[in-house]
C-alpha cells in the first residue's frame, strides 16, 4: 500500500468531493428546483414589487412611465418549523407585469413576498401554488446544506488528525467513499504490484523446496 499524505491539496480535493456529492443529491431530490413557471402571475409580481398597498398604482401611473416586464423572479421570505430563515426565488414567465418606474427613487423591478403574506393570498391568485412549492423544496435544500456542511467539517476534521490516508482508512474504511478516484489508486497501487508479484510465489512448489530446506538441516548439511 503506498503512502498518501494528506496535505492542503488532498484535503482540498476530498472538499470538492464532498460538495459534488451534496450538488447531486440536491440534483436527484429536487429536480425542478430552478424551473420556470409559464405562468401570467403578474398579481403575485406586483404584490411583492410594489406592495400590497400600492400595486393599484400600476392602474394609475401613465403607461409610458411604466417598463412592462414578463420574465421575473418572485422572491419568498420567511421561516421554517424550527425558526430558521428561509428563502427562495421562483421564476414567472410569459406575464403582463410592470415593475417600478426606472427613473423614480423607488423605482427597481425585486419583488419580494413574505411567507405569511403568501400564504393569506386567496388560492385563486396565479403563481401561489407554484411558489409554495417552491418555498417546500427550500425547506428540503436548508436541510441538506446542513446535512453536507456536517460531513465535510467532520470527514476533514478526521483527516486533519491522520497522518496520511493509510491511517485514515485503517480506522475508518468508509473514508475512501470520500476520496477521489485518482487518490485511491495511489493508495492502492502497491497493493496490486504486491498482488503481481505473489504469483511469483505462487508459481513455485514452496512446500517441497521448505521440505528439502529443512532436510537438509536435519541430516547437517547446513
Amino acid at each position: 500500500m503506498a503512502t498518501v499524505n494528506t496535505t492542503k491539496e488532498f484535503k482540498e480535493r476530498v472538499q470538492d468531493r464532498i460538495r459534488g456529492m451534496h450538488r447531486k443529491e440536491l440534483e436527484a431530490e429536487l429536480p425542478n428546483l430552478s424551473k420556470a413557471h409559464s405562468i401570467d402571475a403578474h398579481y403575485l409580481y406586483h404584490y411583492g414589487c410594489w406592495g400590497k398597498d400600492y400595486m393599484h398604482l400600476v392602474n394609475q401611473i401613465p403607461g409610458e412611465w411604466l417598463a412592462k416586464i414578463s420574465d421575473a423572479h418572485v422572491e419568498i421570505h420567511g421561516k421554517d418549523d424550527t425558526g430558521k430563515d428561509v428563502s427562495c426565488s421562483v421564476r414567472f414567465t410569459g406575464m403582463s407585469a410592470f415593475q417600478r418606474p426606472k427613473d423614480s427613487y423607488y423605482g427597481h423591478s425585486r419583488s419580494v413576498v413574505q411567507y405569511e403574506d403568501l400564504l393569506a393570498l386567496p388560492d385563486t391568485v396565479l403563481g401561489r401554488a407554484e411558489a409554495l412549492a417552491a418555498w417546500e423544496d427550500n425547506k428540503q435544500v436548508v436541510a441538506l446544506k446542513d446535512k453536507w456542511t456536517k460531513v465535510e467539517k467532520d470527514i476533514l476534521e478526521f483527516l486533519g488528525k491522520c497522518k496520511t490516508l493509510n491511517e485514515a482508512v485503517k480506522l475508518f474504511p468508509s473514508v475512501r467513499m470520500y476520496i477521489n478516484r485518482d487518490d485511491l489508486e495511489r493508495l492502492d497501487r502497491k497493493v496490486e504490484r504486491f498482488t503481481e508479484r505473489k504469483k511469483i510465489v505462487q508459481e513455485m512448489a514452496t512446500d517441497e523446496l521448505t521440505a528439502a530446506a529443512i532436510a537438509a538441516r536435519l541430516a547437517g548439511a547446513i
